[in-house]
């Protein structure tokens, strides 16, 4: 299953600007989703939380868009919220992976202009684009908005944390937890059945990408690569410094080995 690539964003503008003037703090006037598309953005928002009024509304004013690999391009009206669906994208040395929200979530106060940081999208990925005047409007008004909102913030303090947080653990260790987290899909996102589901496979970011994001050197990083595809962990494609693309053949032993278990000791070598 695809979605189509939108179009027209200014297009998509336009109705949102609509839909804002249809809504007063009195009186709500919201439309029931006109497309398939639709009707799963206001699905998915439905499954984070939101009322049914608002997920329709938050739903009118976002589409769904492909982006190819480089800088993640930026319309020229101010005020947007990203939500990562499906890739890797890289915010200085950070990578960010499914469901990372890109933008101001500060929504009780006006967007500061010019104040987006670089994104680069490092493979294919899919994103969620909502209007941001379409989310501050319902955020002021709905508790749930606003709860879903929260939640995000806390997922992403959970993720500073668990992945990128400093602590004693080896460096295989760290490494498989920031694989298993740029790998992961929530349930939500394919009960939505916004984007094509990828088994297990981690598309974008090279060598370098991860001992940047995890502050550790490049022979540190090839070496811990090495081990876990010599345990079957996973396998790679590519050659080299280019490799892009990674396929996790046991996931239940990623996960072992980011809770600091040691792959030598506890699992033996596949047999060939």
């Amino acid at each position: 299953m695809k979605l189509p690539v939108t179009a027209s964003y200014e297009a998509r503008v336009h109705r949102t600007g609509a839909l804002e003037r249809a809504i007063t703090l009195d009186s709500v006037e919201v439309r029931a989703p006109r497309s398939g598309t639709e009707m799963r953005l206001a699905r998915y928002f439905g499954m984070l939380g939101v009322g049914g009024t608002a997920a329709a509304a938050l739903a009118a004013g976002s589409f769904v868009h492909l982006h190819s690999p480089g800088v993640l391009r930026v319309s020229r009206r101010p005020g947007y919220v990203d939500i990562v669906i499906s890739g890797v994208v890289a915010e200085g040395d950070r990578l960010w992976g499914s469901e990372w929200w890109l933008g101001d979530l500060d929504v009780f106060r006006e967007s500061l202009a010019n104040s987006t940081p670089r994104i680069d999208v490092l493979g294919p990925a899919w994103f969620l684009r909502i209007d941001r005047d379409v989310l501050r409007s319902w955020a002021m008004r709905d508790l749930s908005v606003q709860r879903m909102l929260h939640q995000v913030l806390a997922e992403r303090y959970r993720i500073l944390e668990t992945v990128y947080g400093v602590d004693q653990r080896s460096t295989h260790a760290r490494l498989a937890q920031l694989l298993q987290y740029l790998a992961r899909r929530r349930d939500v996102l394919d009960a939505a059945r916004l984007v094509p589901k990828d088994e297990d496979v981690l598309q974008g970011p090279t060598q370098k990408h991860l001992a940047d994001a995890l502050g550790l050197s490049l022979a540190s990083v090839e070496k811990c690569m090495s081990v876990l595809r010599k345990h079957g962990v996973l396998a790679s494609t590519g050659k080299g410094r280019a490799n892009r693309v990674y396929n996790i053949l046991r996931p239940e032993l990623l996960q072992a080995v980011a809770h600091g278990h040691a792959l030598e000791a506890a699992w033996p070598l596949p047999l060939v």
